[in-house]
C-alpha cells in the first residue's frame, strides 16, 4: 500500500441501531488494523434505512472527489412479505452499479437474515462478521487497484 492518507466512508443504516453500532465498531477497528491509523481518515454517515444506502452512496461520490472506498452497513430481517428479497436485491445491484460508475470500491456488510436471532453470528466480531469481511474486501480492492 502507498503511504498516503486513505479516505474511507462508512455509510450505515440505523434501522437496527444496536446492530449498526457494533458493525461500525468492528469495521473501524479492522480498517485501522489494515491501513494503519496514521494513514486513514474514516468518515461515518448514519442514515435511517437500508434502501436509502445506494442513494446516499451516490450522493457522497458525486460530491466528494477524494473518496478511496466505501463500506455500507446494515441489517435486513425477513418479514411476512417479499419486501425483504426486493430490498436486498435492489441494494446489492445498485451498489455494484455505483462502484462501476464511479470506479470506486464499495463493499457491503448489509446482512440479510431470516430471523433476528440469525444476526448474531454475522455481527459479533468473529470469523463470519460481515463488517470485518467488508473491511478486508475493501482493503484488498484498494491494494489491488494500486498495483494496476
Amino acid at each position: 500500500m502507498k503511504k498516503k492518507k486513505y479516505n474511507i466512508y462508512i455509510v450505515s443504516s440505523n434501522y437496527y441501531k444496536n446492530i449498526s453500532l457494533k458493525q461500525i465498531e468492528f469495521a473501524t477497528k479492522k480498517l485501522n488494523e489494515l491501513f494503519g491509523k496514521d494513514f486513514l481518515n474514516i468518515v461515518i454517515h448514519n442514515i435511517d434505512g437500508s434502501l436509502e444506502l445506494p442513494f446516499f452512496v451516490d450522493y457522497v461520490l458525486s460530491k466528494k472527489k477524494n473518496v478511496d472506498g466505501i463500506i455500507t452497513l446494515g441489517c435486513l430481517v425477513r418479514g411476512k412479505t417479499n419486501h425483504f428479497e426486493n430490498i436486498a436485491k435492489i441494494i446489492s445491484e445498485k451498489l455494484l452499479e455505483l462502484s462501476i460508475k464511479y470506479k470506486k470500491p464499495i463493499t457491503s456488510a448489509v446482512v440479510a437474515v431470516n430471523k433476528a436471532a440469525d444476526i448474531r453470528e454475522r455481527t459479533n466480531g468473529g470469523k463470519k462478521d460481515r463488517a470485518i469481511e467488508a473491511s478486508n474486501a475493501l482493503y484488498q480492492l484498494i491494494s489491488s487497484m494500486e498495483k494496476v
